[in-house]
Parts: C-alpha cells; sequence; structure tokens
C-alpha cells in the first residue's frame, strides 16, 4: 500500500461543493496547458477550504499517473472525449479515498453527487460502483500499484533510471511525497535566531542546515500571510538548493552583478542580501519581471530590472563587463517535480531538446559579457544529465579560457535529499 501523504490539516468538505468542482475544474485546465500555479490562483475558493483545494489538487497531479493506472483497472473501457470531467472527477476521489481523513462513505457520496453538477446524471451509478469496488478490492489494487516508475512520464522513468540506477527509487519516493515549506530568512531585516524566536512564539518548530543560518525548514506548508514577518519582509519562501546560488556566487559589494533570467526574483534578492549592490536583473516577461520587483520591494532589495533576452546581449547589454553573472538557465523543471507536479503532465520528451539547445546559446552568449578573471554561476533545477553536467562538459570544450572552479555546494542535488528539490551548479570561472 503507498506511504501515506495526509496532510496536518482539515480536509473535511463538508458542504464543498464549490470545492470539488473547483477542484475538476483546475484540473481540466491543466490537462489543457496552463499551470497549476496559475489555476489555482484564479480559483474562487478561499479561506481554510483553499488550503483543503490546494492539499486535493497537488495530491492528485502528483499521483495523476499512478490514478490513471487504477482507473483502468477499475473502469472496463476510457472515458470518451466528452467525458474527460468524470475522469478527472474519479481521479480526486480515489485520491480523497487513498490519503483523506474523513469516512469512506462519506467521501464516496459526496463525489457521487458531484457527477449532477457536471450534468451527467448517467453516471452516478457507474461512479458509484467503481469506487465501492475500488473499497472492497483495495488491497489487491494498491499492490498492484507499487512500482515506482508509475508515477512518471514513460520516458522520464527511463532517462533517470539510466543516469541514476542505484538512486531512482529514492528519486520516485521523494517526487512523490509533498515538498516541504522552506524560508529564507531576510538577514537585512531581522536576523536568522530572532526569527526563529519569531516561529516558536506562534508554535512553529524549524530546522536548519549546516552551510547557512537563514535557510529554515517547517515540517508542513502553512499559509505564507500567517508567517510573523511576511508582510515586513522578514523572511521569503525559497527552497534551501535555490538558496546555495547566492552563497556560491558570493557576491561583493564593488562587483558588477548580474542575474541573467531572474524571475520570480527569489535569487535576486538573495544576491542583494549577501552583498551584491550594483545588481542587473533581466527577464523576457514583463509581467515576470514584475514578480521581481514586488519580491525586491517586499524584501527590501534594489536592483535595475530590464525586460531583455539575455541571450541576444546586443540588445541590453551597453559593453560594460560583469564581475559575476547568475545563469538561472531555463529547464525542464524535473527537480522540482513534487513542488510543481503538473510537469510530469505538462513536459514532453522533446522539450529536453529545446531547453538544452537554450542553454546553450544562453551560456555562450553571456560569456561575452563577462570580464577575464570574472565568474559565471549556472544553475538549473533539473536533474537530467544533458541540461547538466553534459551541459557543462560541452562548454567547457567549447571555451577554451574557461575552467570550472570546485565550490562545496557545487554538482547535482537530488530531490529529497535534505528534504531539498533536486538543482545543479557549475561555478565557471574566465581565464584572465
Amino acid at each position: 500500500m503507498s506511504k501515506k501523504t495526509t496532510p496536518k490539516r482539515n480536509t473535511g468538505m463538508a458542504d464543498g461543493t464549490l470545492l470539488r468542482r473547483t477542484a475538476i475544474q483546475v484540473l481540466a485546465a491543466v490537462d489543457e496547458g496552463e499551470k497549476v500555479d496559475q489555476a489555482l490562483a484564479g480559483s474562487p475558493v478561499s479561506g481554510p477550504e483553499r488550503a483543503t483545494l490546494q492539499w486535493l489538487v497537488l495530491g492528485t497531479l502528483r499521483e495523476y499517473l499512478l490514478l490513471q493506472k487504477l482507473s483502468g483497472l477499475l473502469l472496463r473501457k476510457s472515458w470518451r472525449e466528452e467525458d474527460r470531467d468524470l475522469g478527472f472527477l474519479l481521479h480526486l476521489a480515489l485520491f480523497e479515498l487513498r490519503h483523506g481523513q474523513r469516512p469512506a462513505f462519506a467521501v464516496v457520496n459526496d463525489w457521487v453527487e458531484m457527477v449532477e453538477t457536471l450534468q451527467k446524471s448517467w453516471a452516478k451509478g457507474l461512479m458509484n460502483a467503481v469506487l465501492r469496488r475500488f473499497l472492497r478490492e483495495r488491497e489487491a489494487l494498491e499492490r498492484q500499484l507499487a512500482d515506482p516508475d508509475l508515477g512518471h512520464p514513460a520516458w522520464l522513468a527511463a532517462r533517470l533510471r539510466a543516469a541514476y540506477p542505484e538512486e531512482w527509487p529514492e528519486i520516485a519516493a521523494a517526487n512523490n511525497q509533498p515538498a516541504p515549506l522552506w524560508l529564507r530568512v531576510n538577514t537585512l531585516r531581522i536576523s536568522p535566531e530572532d526569527y526563529r524566536e519569531a516561529l516558536a512564539a506562534q508554535g512553529l518548530s524549524c530546522r536548519g542546515v549546516e552551510w547557512s543560518e537563514a535557510a529554515l525548514c517547517l515540517p508542513e506548508s502553512i499559509p505564507v500571510a500567517t508567517l510573523p514577518g511576511w508582510d515586513a519582509g522578514w523572511v521569503a519562501v525559497q527552497d534551501a538548493a535555490a538558496q546555495m546560488a547566492a552563497h556560491i556566487l558570493a557576491p561583493q559589494s564593488e562587483e558588477r552583478v548580474l542575474d541573467a533570467c531572474a524571475a520570480p526574483g527569489g535569487k535576486t534578492a538573495h544576491l542583494w542580501a549577501v552583498g551584491a549592490r550594483r545588481l542587473d536583473a533581466l527577464d523576457r516577461s514583463a509581467e515576470r519581471l514584475q514578480r521581481v520587483r514586488e519580491a525586491l520591494y517586499r524584501q527590501g532589495a534594489i536592483a535595475h530590472l530590464q525586460v531583455a533576452d539575455a541571450g541576444e546581449p546586443q540588445s541590453w547589454w551597453n559593453g560594460e563587463f560583469y564581475d559575476a553573472i547568475l545563469l538561472d538557465a531555463p529547464c525542464t523543471g524535473i527537480g522540482v517535480i513534487r513542488r510543481h507536479p503538473d510537469i510530469r503532465l505538462r513536459r514532453q520528451e522533446e522539450d529536453v531538446v529545446h531547453a538544452v539547445a537554450q542553454q546553450r546559446q544562453l551560456l555562450d552568449a553571456l560569456w561575452t559579457c563577462l570580464r577575464p578573471g570574472g565568474r559565471l554561476l549556472y544553475a538549473t533545477c533539473s536533474i537530467l544529465p544533458e541540461e547538466n553536467l553534459l551541459q557543462i562538459r560541452a562548454f567547457l570544450e567549447r571555451h577554451e579560457d574557461a575552467r570550472q572552479q570546485y565550490h562545496p555546494l557545487t554538482g547535482q542535488h537530488l530531490p529529497g535529499q535534505q528534504d531539498m528539490d533536486g538543482f545543479y551548479y557549475a561555478l565557471l570561472v574566465k581565464a584572465e
């Protein structure tokens, strides 16, 4: 039987028709290509039920491919295209039956009644029978869902199993669990010690990492607005693996620093917090750059922002070399699947080829903007060798004036290690 993922929150959904209807609509939007964060942001559900909605939707997406397998075992044939909404409903119901805290009879009754809201009364009997069959045969059915590959698209499972034959079971298990809430204390506003005390005053425990006092992990997610000092910019939400970037690049106050692909702004603000005072930040999207502006404002950080494609320096660079460049490159995001489970559905194998080509172009372009003796930190939230180790190996072969510099935090970090996301870092130094 699969490991329980029940959060320590109220997952009761009494009179939760709006919540369940919204959950179906969010899954439909994701199925059509929308990011789950965007779909959830526009939902009408608020208050305590919003946490339940997120638990239900993100959990269902996390197990989506497994639930497809389970649905196939329970149904005699696939849903018709016009009845895909019934498929979403069934996935949500099965997820709640597997991991929720409500009595099974209540879960079955509520989701069967939801069939009426889809104006498909003919399916009520079928839905009731399928869900009750799952409860009767649960133990045998769960045994057929034990393969870790089930939680990932076949192409991705094959790539990761080949790249990490020994670590694959742990990677799969980490991807199938909810991500914890990592925070970065804004040391310009409050000390990590004082913030720990502020958390304790609210009855919240946390743990850290040995390489940074500012990185704190809460055992479970809570609404960020309830965190002490959130509005005052005392803290930002940022996975510990993402916090490594500023520590590796270690900008000095007199250095000219570029964050080449800055949105949503967490690393930009962190660069300022650790000492960068001549800081430029780019992003191709004006909308995404606005998110950077808001993140900087809340945390009291300053950067010169510009809407620009970092891969085309001729359109934005004034010719003054940078001392340090952070290239948090566009990637497949395979290292953050547990945090963004819709990646399993949206990402296709051909996306890897596109990402690798874009990363190569950005590396070569930004290298021309770096002064001799300067350093470029290449980062991705992927764990695919093509985007990371092999990408950097190819770059070093193309550029005789480049060498890779060791840092304790560089290299490949896999999902779940120290409860962090999967990230890759390579620190490149330009010959003088």
